[in-house]
C-alpha cells in the first residue's frame, strides 16, 4: 500500500543507521513491524494472571507424553534387535 507521510529527517537517518535497511521504505516497514510486535507482547503481558490453568490436566498430559515416549523407545529397541 502506498502511503505518504512526513517524517523528521534526523529520525529517518537514525532509523536507517540502526536498522541497517537499504532503503527508507524497508526501514520504516521494519519499524512498523517491530512496533506491532511490541504492542502484541504488551497485550500478552496484560493477560498474566488472568488465565486459569488446570494443573491436573497439564500433569495428566505430561504423564501421557512420558508413556508414549517410553512406548516408542521400546518399539525402537525391539526393531533394533
Amino acid at each position: 500500500m502506498r502511503t505518504t507521510v512526513t517524517l523528521d529527517k534526523t529520525l529517518v537517518s537514525e532509523l536507517l543507521k540502526l536498522s541497517k535497511a537499504k532503503t527508507k521504505t524497508a526501514a520504516v516497514a521494519q519499524a512498523v513491524r517491530e512496533q506491532i510486535r511490541r504492542a502484541k507482547l504488551r497485550q500478552l503481558a496484560d493477560l498474566i494472571g488472568t488465565v486459569d490453568i488446570d494443573e491436573r490436566a497439564i500433569n495428566e498430559g505430561n504423564e501421557a507424553d512420558m508413556k508414549r515416549s517410553e512406548w516408542l523407545e521400546e518399539l525402537t529397541t525391539e526393531k533394533g534387535n
